[in-house]
């Protein structure tokens, strides 16, 4: 298995800059921590519930060193926020959360890197009162359902309202159609749509407003090619 270095910076309202870092993280396994690092910005590594507790945070970027999946900040076993991704040398910007969230312990931030041609999709979304990643990983060509990567359901079982702003990831020499997730309802009519991005080409950014409603039996679906 290959493995990145990836680091993160957080902007509070009290005006401290946070970092975070894991200079090992296997690409195509599931989430992995960032601690605060790297030396002398951080002396200890600690999760961000400790790092930033009581501090709001309004901004956060994750960079990986060659391509990044999608992150997000857990609290309690769920998530409570989606970060933008980056990779380095197509980062533009440092990108606001979509909402500021205040730290508390107990909240860690993950990230989930892959490989340029791996064959492995994440989608970031957010609506008004929830944030939630949801992945797919291709075997051949076909459609394939984008699930939660906390509990494994389809996105009408873990998202009850609409669909504000979302990111999608995925590999970089895909003729996947149509470039992008699309949402569909129970009957499979077509709802939303979440371009494609690569973060080792560019840097990814939250398709706005998406207003997506969202149903039970909704579904996030890609078509991959491989």
């Amino acid at each position: 298995m290959t493995t990145q270095a990836v680091s993160a910076i957080a902007k509070g309202t009290s005006g401290k800059i946070y970092t975070f870092e894991n200079t090992s993280v296997t690409d195509g396994t599931t989430f992995v921590e960032l601690q605060s690092g790297p030396s002398p910005y951080s002396l200890t590594a600690q999760s961000l519930g400790d790092y930033a507790q009581d501090d709001t945070i309004t901004h956060m970027l994750v960079t990986a060193q060659t391509n990044a999946g999608a992150a997000k900040i857990d609290f309690g076993g769920d998530t409570v926020a989606t970060v933008a991704v980056t990779a380095f040398g197509v980062t533009s910007e440092m990108k606001p959360l979509c909402k500021p969230l205040r730290v508390r312990p107990g909240m860690t931030l993950k990230v989930a890197t892959h490989v340029v041609a791996t064959a492995q999709y994440y989608l970031a979304v957010e609506t008004g009162s929830q944030s939630h990643v949801f992945a797919a990983t291709s075997t051949g060509a076909g459609t394939y359902d984008l699930v939660s990567v906390n509990t494994g359901q389809d996105i009408g079982r873990v998202i009850n309202t609409t669909i504000q702003k979302a990111y999608f990831t995925g590999p970089q020499d895909t003729t996947a159609a149509p470039a992008g997730a699309i949402f569909v309802n129970g009957s499979g009519q077509p709802l939303g749509f979440c371009p494609l991005s690569g973060s080792s080409k560019q840097q990814p950014c939250y398709s706005m407003p998406l207003n997506i409603p969202v149903d039970l039996n909704m579904k996030a679906q890609v078509v991959a090619d491989a």
